[in-house]
């Protein structure tokens, strides 16, 4: 059996498994009780014992649903037995895994088209032993000869979980059967608390299974990471009594799978959950605890969906926007010529430039400053990402992102907005002239921030029309004529900022300067892209349509002193054009899906540039699958 990771977003893997034959996960598990000979523990045990033993598992609604399957093989199949319990077994004379199964079915555990849950209920006299339980179970599989990763273990919940297991849990299983979930969807805490003791204790070629969990939290809990489900819950539905559950067949089920695939594919899966979440309280408690509590931006891209819709305070707190406002916040600085900030408020059209507000206001600056305008920083002031510096308005989200415009803010949006401008404030030279052309909200925060930190704004009247308008527009140009006394310099210099500034948000503060000298060669347009040239050998490629920089090996040899973004091979050459996980002895943890990374050998010597594939975590951890896709190879003989 082999897991192996293919997509990835927050803790959502879409992922190949292969047992037997190959399924797409996340998918459902088919579970089967064997009834062969006479020994279904359904048919010949206390029936009394039986039902507190099946409810505790979360898995007696199964074996008396009557709704009609779909085609049970087209999912991976775990076959369950009765527990050692019933079976007349303690945990002390087990001497090989086989003694976990009745002997008449010891013939089946070698084959690999079946996962085996051992043992599938966890009946309530192991719950006092379970580091007993794990251990036994470590100990027989570690001899046994069977492939070892197609074992299923039911993990229950406890406090001190992590704890108990962090040194026995048996890391070539694969499933852990989160047995107690479904008890704890409307307990987002103890929810979170039980995934994350999981967690902790599992490689990440581990899948997880949740059983009897209806499918509107099928989206969330993929998020979450989970890569299992059922069909359980399926039973337990009875009509006009679960007014929230509308899902109530197999074939309903299927499409939420396939929905949360789909999402998976395009980097939508947030977007699926949001919608999910809006019509079930637990679930939106669920989602603000995981945005505060669970680092969903190891997961996140550093670019992907061409769109980012923030449709209510959840997506304030997306991985997407935090991400932006800290690094805006801990890696944007002003160039040391700027001697001027202008702040603009934000437009439908994205990136700002190409809209025909922002056309405006940069006519109207060009025409009053002319040569001077170089020497003028602009700040787009917006929600949730708070304050846009100009240079970065190409990069994801802030050339993607929409939100519903109706001129009243929230208190959430206005203290965001505040923060973030006064967190730039405090690091901007008090030499710096300020200027705002806003009206609203944004002036209002602006106003308020800058009487707080004592700086000198000025700003344009209350009672002018659109910021669009003429009117506005020559007021705009007094003020810029009246109130900003700033010198100019040249256009490149504003060009090298640019430059410097994404570089800096992507890989860190301080690499632009690093990065790109003086006396490079720049070729091109922000709106197309530039190539940037120095001593005649390629440097770097600046993407509009990412809005960040390619690196070339000549750009990687100035890094690798950096120790950023670092990946390292644990080969003596490359072939083809992907690095697999397998072959990376170690990467960066600050590396992001789609970031720019530098492969290295073991000797520190460069050996190619490349994108990831997976978080920088997951390149180093996990077994199999994509680690990099490589851009430049250093030649053998070179």
């Amino acid at each position: 059996m082999s897991f192996e990771i293919r997509k990835y977003e927050g803790l959502g893997r879409l992922g190949n498994v292969k047992l037997g034959r190959s399924y797409e996960t996340p998918t459902f598990l088919n579970l089967q009780m064997r009834k062969e000979d006479n020994l279904s523990p359904i048919e010949n045990q206390n029936s009394d014992k039986l039902k507190k033993i099946l409810s505790k598992s979360n898995l007696e609604p199964f074996f008396h649903s009557q709704h009609q399957k779909p085609e049970l093989s087209s999912f991976p199949t775990c076959i369950l037995y009765s527990s050692l319990q019933m079976q007349g077994k303690s945990l002390s004379n087990l001497t090989k895994i086989e003694d976990f199964f009745p002997k008449i079915f010891q013939s089946l555990v070698s084959r690999d088209e079946f996962f085996h849950l051992i043992p599938w209920d966890l009946p309530e006299i192991y719950l006092d032993h379970i580091n007993e339980y794990i251990s036994t179970i470590n100990r027989l599989i570690s001899i046994t000869s069977i492939l070892q990763s197609k074992f299923m273990v039911n993990i229950p919940f406890r406090s001190n979980l992590a704890e108990s297991l962090k040194e026995t849990i048996p890391f070539k299983v694969g499933i852990i059967s989160l047995g107690d979930i479904s008890s704890l969807l409307n307990h987002p805490k103890f929810l979170l608390q039980y995934l994350s003791s999981i967690k902790e204790i599992i490689t990440p070629d581990v899948m997880l299974h949740a059983p009897g969990v209806p499918s509107s939290f099928f989206p969330i809990l993929t998020y979450l990471g989970i890569d299992l489900f059922d069909f359980t819950f399926l039973s337990t539905l009875t009509n006009g009594e679960n007014v929230l559950e509308m899902d109530n067949k197999a074939e309903d089920y299927i499409l939420v799978i396939n929905r949360m695939k789909s999402a998976l594919k395009s980097g939508k899966l947030r977007d699926l959950v949001r919608i999910y979440a809006n019509s079930y309280p637990p679930q939106k408690t669920l989602l603000r605890m995981i945005d505060k509590q669970i680092p969903l931006d190891q997961g996140t891209t550093t670019y992907g969906a061409k769109s980012l819709y923030c449709t209510d305070e959840t997506d304030f707190s997306r991985p997407e926007v935090k991400r932006f406002r800290e690094r805006v916040r801990d890696r944007y600085r002003l160039a040391s010529h700027i001697q001027g900030i202008v702040f603009l408020p934000c437009s439908a059209r994205k990136p700002y430039s190409q809209s025909k507000s922002h056309r405006a206001f940069q006519s109207a600056i060009r025409r009053t400053l002319k040569s001077r305008r170089h020497s003028l920083a602009e700040i787009i002031l917006t929600s949730p990402l708070g304050i846009v510096p100009r240079e970065l308005e190409y990069t994801y989200p802030a050339a993607h992102y929409d939100i519903p415009v109706t001129g009243d803010w929230s208190c959430l949006e206005r203290e965001q907005l505040a923060e973030d401008l006064e967190n730039f404030l405090k690091n901007c030279p008090t030499t710096v002239q300020l200027l705002g052309y806003l009206k609203g909200t944004e002036k209002r925060v602006l106003v308020d921030v800058c009487k707080n930190l004592d700086r000198a704004v000025h700003i344009i009247d209350d009672d002018v029309p659109a910021l669009t308008s003429k009117e506005s527009l020559y007021q705009f140009r007094r003020l810029l004529t009246e109130k900003l006394i700033i010198k100019p310099i040249p256009k490149r210099n504003k060009l090298l900022d640019f430059l410097r500034v994404v570089a800096d948000y992507q890989f860190g503060i301080g690499v632009g300067k690093l990065l790109i000298p003086e006396n490079v060669r720049l070729q091109g347009y922000k709106e197309l892209g530039i190539r940037i040239q120095f001593a005649g050998k390629h440097l770097l490629t600046f993407r509009s349509s990412t809005g960040f920089l390619t690196l070339s090996l000549e750009a990687a040899r100035r890094m690798i002193g950096t120790a950023k973004n670092i990946v390292r091979f644990d080969g003596e050459s490359i072939r083809g054009t992907t690095i697999f996980a397998n072959a990376i002895r170690q990467a960066d943890h600050e590396i992001r899906i789609n970031d720019e990374v530098i492969v290295v050998n073991e000797n520190e010597e460069l050996m190619a540039t490349g994108v990831a594939y997976l978080p920088g975590k997951l390149l180093a951890d996990m077994p199999r699958g994509l680690g990099v896709k490589i851009r430049q190879k250093v030649k053998e003989n070179a």
